[in-house]
């Protein structure tokens, strides 16, 4: 019988019970704070028909995502998952916080809940740290106090945000993931009162509108941060987009090349084209995957765009929308599994560049 093929998830996400996991890992003033007011922003938005979690996945005591047993027997032992990157689940509205010193606090305490009480747990799970982006110093410190852990492989970011990645402001954040060797992952969450706007029109009137529309901020921070030349400062930043679709991309590939032999003279930091700095220092998760009729039309738009190259797995766990392999296998050519399912995820993450 043929070996399993490898497999990285690289989007699970866990979170906690309840607040007062956090508890032990919180100071004052801060604690007091979280105890009579909790995280001051709303976990979801918009209404969603099928629910947003799957409801099996629900222990009797917390949030889906928050037991281990229950995420071993549904997503750990049920498929050939040989490691696992948490993603996180109520700990990412963060940045959506109108404060600074607050969250920052927050996400100090999360990181060292999730080093402790998560990653020890199972020799196949990895972690994403959570930031507190509108407080860029305290954000790039937590990437150096916890960037060196060895089962540490990325930074987790909202795809949304109040400016662009690519502004100075968030310069910072992104200097201490090249220099640490942590992956930048751009992920979606539902937006709040508090949140910028995700399209350019305003806010989506349903959830039907805002899970369709995920891809618009993922675009226009590619743009950005390729155009601001920000690769060219620090060549070896990575940017994972998780969720946000894919195939967009290789639109954006072929008019942002046709735009910049035109205007080349806007973007004076840039060496070579966009699509060849996109190719280099991106990756797209592939969930929730594409559901063309015919799958071999899929994959001959992403062999036009060289992207299968790019293109990473992630369950999803334990939302609602969840693809497992074999369901990714139905549109993607087998040919294509260890490098979507293993060696892509692997040549980017430190874990499996410099093990421990």
């Amino acid at each position: 019988m043929p070996k399993a093929q490898a497999i990285i998830d690289c989007d699970v996400h866990n979170t906690y019970r309840s607040q007062t996991e956090l508890y032990p890992y919180l100071a004052e003033p801060w604690l007091t704070r979280l105890k009579e007011k909790g995280f001051g922003y709303p976990l979801e938005t918009f209404y969603s028909n099928v629910h947003a979690k799957r409801l099996d996945a629900k222990p009797e005591n917390g949030p889906a995502g928050s037991d281990y047993g229950l995420m071993k027997t549904q997503l750990l032992d049920k498929l050939p998952i040989d490691y696992v990157v948490l993603t996180g689940e109520g700990i990412s509205g963060l940045s959506y916080m109108p404060d600074a010193e607050y969250p920052a606090a927050l996400a100090s305490a999360y990181n060292q809940y999730l080093v402790e009480e998560w990653l020890s747990k199972d020799e196949r799970f990895l972690g994403s740290l959570h930031l507190a982006i509108q407080h860029p110093e305290a954000a790039a410190a937590e990437i150096y106090r916890w960037g060196s852990h060895p089962k540490v492989v990325q930074v987790s970011i909202p795809a949304a945000t109040t400016l662009p990645l690519a502004h100075p402001f968030y310069r910072p954040i992104l200097r201490a993931a090249a220099e640490m060797d942590l992956v930048v992952a751009l992920h979606f969450r539902q937006p709040g009162p508090s949140a910028p706007d995700m399209t350019p029109v305003g806010m989506p009137f349903n959830y039907l509108d805002y899970h369709t529309l995920v891809s618009l901020p993922y675009q226009a921070q590619l743009v950005m941060l390729v155009s601001s030349g920000v690769f060219e400062e620090l060549p070896n930043l990575k940017v994972m987009m998780m969720e946000g679709g894919f195939i967009w991309a290789i639109h954006l590939m072929w008019r942002f090349d046709k735009d910049y032999k035109a205007l080349h003279r806007l973007a004076p930091a840039l060496r070579k084209l966009p699509s060849e700095y996109i190719l280099q220092h991106f990756m797209f998760g592939v969930q929730p995957i594409y559901e063309p009729r015919e799958a071999s039309k899929l994959q001959d738009v992403i062999e036009a765009g060289g992207l299968q190259h790019n293109l990473v797995f992630g369950s999803d766990y334990p939302h609602w929308d969840a693809d497992e392999p074999d369901f990714i296998r139905r549109y993607l050519p087998t040919a294509w599994d260890s490098g979507i399912f293993y060696d892509n995820a692997a040549s980017w993450f430190k874990s499996f560049k410099h093990p421990a």
